[in-house]
């Protein structure tokens, strides 16, 4: 790895740990592919140190990616550290200015090798179970307010923006479940509740971690036993502050809430 590479994955790490934030590097030292970016991330993990508990993956629906100018999926690793049980409570100084999103997750009841040859649904359904959770997504770059706007590459390199996850209550006879129809009631401090994605801005979300486990394993990357895979965003983006409470209903299935304190 290049210097340039190198120096953009430590003060990464740098801003994780204290809540920080970093320029977003000039185009001579920022990654020009998925290739860059998987490299520098991969290249944060090791620095980190943390251990890897799963991983979730940011833009999975086409209608997104074409909305938000990525080239596809944008995934990152879940650390041992920033992983919460709900009901959660999580520093805002290590998540300030990010924003809560409600999704699925599940979790393998066995590992998932990497391999040449794709896995399939009918092979992976059996061995998961569902996890409905909140995942705390933010990057390390500060706001947009002139020069480079931070790519896909960009926010890849940064652990795909992942800041957080909370998990939720599993449930292992999920595949009954029609998950268009599940209604989702997520609220800050009891306000309006937050809108939920439907239509072109939903995806079957077994199709997503199919295509994301495939993703991996094409890095050479495989799960463990018990690793978490999340799925994506089904409600807006909700920015929370020190103070407020973020509580999501999915359905008659689970409850799942932080509070940032």
């Amino acid at each position: 790895m290049n210097a340039k590479f190198e120096n953009l994955a430590l003060s990464l790490v740098n801003a994780w740990n204290v809540g920080g934030t970093v320029p977003v590097p000039e185009a001579d030292a920022a990654p020009a592919s998925r290739d860059d970016a998987y490299a520098i991330q991969d290249r944060f993990a090791e620095i980190l140190g943390d251990r890897c508990v799963g991983w979730k993956v940011g833009a999975a629906v086409p209608a997104v990616q074409v909305m938000e100018g990525h080239d596809g999926p944008i995934p990152g690793r879940l650390f041992e550290t920033r992983q919460f049980t709900s009901p959660a409570k999580v520093p805002a100084s290590l998540v300030g200015g990010y924003k809560v999103e409600s999704e699925f997750a599940f979790r393998f009841k066995r590992g998932v090798p990497a391999r040449k040859r794709p896995y399939t649904r009918e092979e992976l359904a059996p061995d998961l179970v569902l996890h409905p959770g909140l995942e705390i997504a933010g990057h390390r770059y500060p706001p947009h307010v002139g020069g480079r706007k931070a790519t896909t590459h960009d926010l890849i390199a940064d652990n795909g923006a992942c800041g957080a996850y909370v998990e939720g209550p599993g449930i292992a006879d999920w595949q009954h479940i029609d998950f268009t129809a599940v209604r989702i009631d997520a609220r800050v401090d009891g306000a309006e509740p937050i809108r939920q994605f439907s239509g072109a801005l939903f995806r079957d979300p077994i199709d997503v971690l199919v295509e994301t486990v495939n993703g991996l394993s094409a890095r050479g990357i495989g799960l463990a036993a018990g690793a978490l895979l999340t799925t994506g965003s089904l409600t807006l983006p909700t920015p929370l502050q020190a103070g407020q409470r973020y509580v999501a209903h999915f359905g008659n299935l689970a409850t799942v809430e932080v509070s940032f304190f």
